[in-house]
């Protein structure tokens, strides 16, 4: 298994994390609901005190790179101001919440999921206790729309569901894909999700190395016992996903009488210029808000079909994905060298190399992860072919992830190229 350093944590406002090209810092957004104004005000940040890069991360975050060490009080300060600043790093870090993209919007879902959302970030920034989680440790709330967070990696989750008596979440664990807990009702939600994570900190007492997440837990001790430690209901009931396609939001898509442009944006990066043609086209055409989603594209609905009509002609649709079948749909691809420390290869000039390999792949999703070192950021789940930057070239590995073992070590960006147009097509050699 290729070594790699752990940090256990992911960046923040206040917990910075230093990368290539400067401090990396994370704006958790509730909900990921970007209201029209912010987003002109992100832009403008990006610009002032970074390099003019935003990141969408995994976890539907917004990342500003580049930020200078002596710039960084003053862009606090505008996050103060804009209330994006949390009163303590402990409190930031474990407010690792994913929603629903169209929480409040969708005509599908079983019901408006943002105020617990709100309340369950609440909830983990002020409980000292909750602190204590792993940095990576997250919830998802799901409100059983449109847009399925199926595929979206959680330690626990909430699915909403109808049921004869109202509205109420099914709950899963990670690592128990064969049972499920609850159901429990909307406003039990939070102190819920609250007993789950203190079960979790309670039974993993003296093994915090080897137990960094709820898989691991569930592997350990199953998820009855982790029921039982929150003094939940644990049903062995298999419950099928719903799986989304990935690229089944990008375009122009109604919401009764209103819809929504999705884009996804390549390699999950975009520049302050285009986030700040992207904030324009929106109000120009009556958006109030701009949804960051999990699968790095981003949501502008509208009141109308006509206004998404005017938005889709007046964005940069060069810089970013509209066509479920465009290329950039099957990889993904980390920023790699210099731009991440980690990295010792080019990953994104690479990628662009390896796009036109992927124009005719079978299936749908990510078939191709190129990541720059073995934590496998920007792609954590299994991939058809995944190449690992090493040195200046490549590990490929197949049906794995960016810390499996190579098939083959050290190709060239030609070798590679080759060896990928060979797997796709079925070959052997």
């Amino acid at each position: 298994m290729n070594a790699v350093p752990v940090r256990g944590w992911c960046p923040g406002a206040l917990r910075p994390m230093e990368s290539g090209d400067g401090l990396i810092v994370r704006l958790r957004i509730c909900g990921g609901i970007v209201p029209v104004a912010l987003a002109g005000d992100i832009a403008r940040w990006s610009r002032r005190y970074g390099n003019g890069q935003l990141d969408l991360s995994s976890r539907g975050n917004l990342q500003l790179r580049g930020i200078s060490r002596d710039r960084l009080p003053e862009l606090h300060a505008a996050l103060r101001e804009r209330d994006l600043l949390d009163t303590s790093a402990a409190g930031e870090a474990v407010r690792n919440v994913i929603a629903s993209p169209l929480a409040g919007l969708d005509p599908n879902a079983v019901l408006d999921i943002r105020p617990v959302t709100r309340d369950l970030e609440q909830c983990l920034t002020s409980d000292a206790t909750l602190h204590a989680l792993p940095g990576k440790f997250g919830f998802a709330i799901d409100d059983g729309g449109s847009l399925s967070l199926g595929d979206v990696p959680s330690d626990i989750r909430f699915v909403a569901c109808r049921t004869v008596d109202g509205p109420a979440f099914d709950i899963r664990l990670a690592g128990a894909a064969s049972s499920r807990l609850g159901p429990c009702r909307p406003n039990e939600l939070v102190q819920v999700a609250g007993r789950l994570a203190r079960a979790f900190l309670r039974l993993r007492t003296g093994q915090e190395a080897g137990i960094r997440r709820m898989r691991d837990l569930v592997a350990a001790q199953g998820a009855e016992a982790v029921a039982r430690e929150a003094g939940l209901v644990h049903v062995h009931a298999p419950m099928s996903e719903r799986l989304l396609d990935p690229a089944a939001f990008l375009g122009i898509h109604t919401l009764d009488s209103a819809a929504f442009v999705g884009m996804g944006l390549p390699f999950g990066r975009m520049t302050a210029e285009d986030f700040s043609s992207v904030q324009s086209a929106a109000a120009a055409n009556g958006a109030r808000e701009i949804r960051l989603t999990p699968w790095r594209a981003i949501l502008m609905p509208v009141p109308s079909i006509a206004a998404v009509q005017a938005l889709s002609t007046g964005l940069p649709t060069g810089r970013f994905i509209v066509d479920p079948r465009d290329p950039r749909c099957r990889i993904a691809a980390c920023p790699g060298a210099p731009s991440c420390a980690q990295g010792t290869t080019p990953m994104q000039s690479d990628a662009a190399v390896l796009m036109a390999e992927l124009a005719h792949a079978p299936g749908s999703g990510i078939v191709l992860h190129i990541s720059g070192c073995a934590k496998g950021c920007s792609h954590p789940r299994p991939a058809a072919l995944t190449l690992v930057g090493r040195n200046g070239r490549y590990d490929l590995i197949h049906n794995g992830v960016a810390s499996d073992p190579p098939a083959l070590p050290g190709l060239t960006i030609s070798q590679a190229t080759e060896h990928v147009r060979h797997l796709l097509n079925g070959d052997t050699a």
